[in-house]
């Protein structure tokens, strides 16, 4: 499911004034909250997606957003190429099917 509340698809700036933009899709799986950060440039040309595991609180989401909008290489880290909308194509399962989101 898409996680709407708490400002998470609020678009960030970097340092050079280019615009960040992020959706974030989360699930309950047995035993934890996981989650999916996705994140892409206004010509989606730089695109990626990001799992976290276990969400504890949307404290660690939001500071995982504000990393990639500040950090290239952490951005570099998890570039994949998306499909827009992410809604059609990432609602069943996030970006990572067969990610196993940890321990």
């Amino acid at each position: 499911m898409w996680w709407n509340q708490q400002n998470l698809n609020k678009p960030h700036i970097d340092q050079s004034g280019k615009k960040w933009n992020f959706r974030v899709w989360h699930d309950f799986l047995p035993g934890r909250h996981v989650a999916c950060v996705f994140f892409w440039d206004d010509k989606r040309k730089s695109c990626g997606a990001v799992p976290v595991s276990p969400v504890r609180h949307v404290s660690r989401v939001h500071n995982i957003i504000e990393k990639l909008a500040a950090d290239p290489a952490l951005r570099a880290k998890y570039k994949m190429e998306l499909h827009f909308p992410l809604e059609r194509y990432y609602s069943e399962h996030g970006a990572f099917p067969n990610e196993k989101y940890g321990p």
